[in-house]
């Protein structure tokens, strides 16, 4: 009798340890939610004190960032390579750099110099940023004088924020000959306004080690040395980055283009030809609700985007734009190696490299 008691009495425990442990971590999130810039601070200083414990390991995981020149099937000389029209490639948030394994073999087959930015993703995106910048140095010093910039997902933040930051003065610098002028810079599904979607990036995270773990380039401090999360605080929607950020007006005589994501079965056209077919079909007192019902229906298309960021949130004023059908990853390569799709938004890309100059 008393063992089935105590069995009992474990049993109903569970409950409580469950419902203690959801508590704890909503309290962390509301109040992380509302003090985010602490949280940010809180991380930095955490990351710092590694780096400053362990520098050894510090110094050998960052050799694993910078530019890196990409080449398929062949050899170039540095000559041959300068000759080429020159394109960076800049990864997103936790991405192990499979995004371009179908833009980077077409780029360097249509005759293009291919480089491929490597950086602490997860770190603030203004170091990230000013990494990047002390990289277009190195490529400046090889003689390059013009290139352009294909960025996934956060990258296009990082890119932004280097070509307008007013500290790393990116138009001075071309002035004085210091870097290589951007000619055209794509984004393709970069959250310009956020993502509440980053919360759950744990889930990336763990993809983007694993993937270094095969590659050979794993560290045990790997998690906190390629940032301790503040990029996540950057992403979020209403940060103080990307309201600082979108506040500056965009880099003078880059020609830009964004390109974004809808993973909905339906684009405007589509709801705006079937609506015209039921307008005919109904009274003028039921117009309204035609209308309404349009409005609903894009809204949901649009709110879905690319299954990570917004329609809406890809958007920036004055810069074109342009959909296709994808989600956050598909639209830019495949899944699988051996597939022979062509992820749709590459084309589009390949065109307004060679033809927006």
């Amino acid at each position: 009798m008393e063992i089935k008691l105590r069995k009992r009495e474990k049993t109903r425990r569970w409950p409580w340890v469950i419902g203690g442990i959801l508590l704890l971590i909503g309290l962390w999130h509301f109040f992380a939610n509302i003090y985010r810039e602490e949280e940010k601070k809180l991380r930095v200083q955490l990351r710092e004190t590694i780096k400053e414990t362990f520098p050894k390991q510090t110094a050998e995981f960052l050799q694993t960032f910078g530019l890196f020149y990409f080449n398929v099937n062949q050899e170039l000389s540095d000559g041959e390579a300068l000759d080429r029209k020159s394109v960076i490639l800049v990864h997103g948030l936790d991405d192990p750099g499979k995004v371009w394994q179908n833009l980077a073999p077409k780029l360097a087959k249509e005759g293009f110099s291919v480089w491929l930015m490597h950086y602490p993703n997860d770190q603030p995106i203004v170091e990230s940023a000013r990494l990047f910048f002390k990289e277009l140095k190195g490529l400046k010093k090889l003689g390059i004088q013009r290139i352009s910039i294909v960025a996934h997902s956060m990258g296009g933040l990082v890119s932004r924020e280097m070509l307008t930051s007013p500290e790393i003065e990116y138009s001075r610098s071309i002035k004085n000959r210091e870097v290589p002028e951007v000619a055209t810079f794509i984004m393709v599904g970069t959250p310009n306004h956020g993502s509440q979607l980053v919360r759950f990036r744990v889930f990336t995270e763990m993809r983007d080690h694993l993937a270094r773990l095969t590659k050979g380039e794993a560290n045990w401090l790997g998690a906190i040395l390629d940032g301790a999360g503040e990029a996540k605080i950057d992403l979020l929607p209403g940060s103080r980055f990307l309201m600082e950020l979108n506040a500056r007006p965009h880099s003078e005589g880059v020609n830009a283009l964004i390109i974004a994501g809808i993973t909905s079965p339906w684009d405007e056209n589509d709801i705006n030809g079937w609506l015209d077919n039921l307008r005919q079909k109904v009274s003028d007192d039921h117009q309204k609700q035609i209308d309404a019902l349009g409005e609903y229906m894009i809204s949901m298309s649009h709110g879905l985007g690319d299954g990570l960021v917004t329609l809406e949130s890809t958007r920036l004023e004055g810069v074109p734009h342009r959909t296709v059908d994808g989600t956050h990853l598909s639209m830019i390569r495949n899944i699988t190696e051996s597939s022979r799709r062509i992820p749709p938004a590459i084309p589009i890309i390949v065109y307004h490299l060679k033809n927006g100059e």
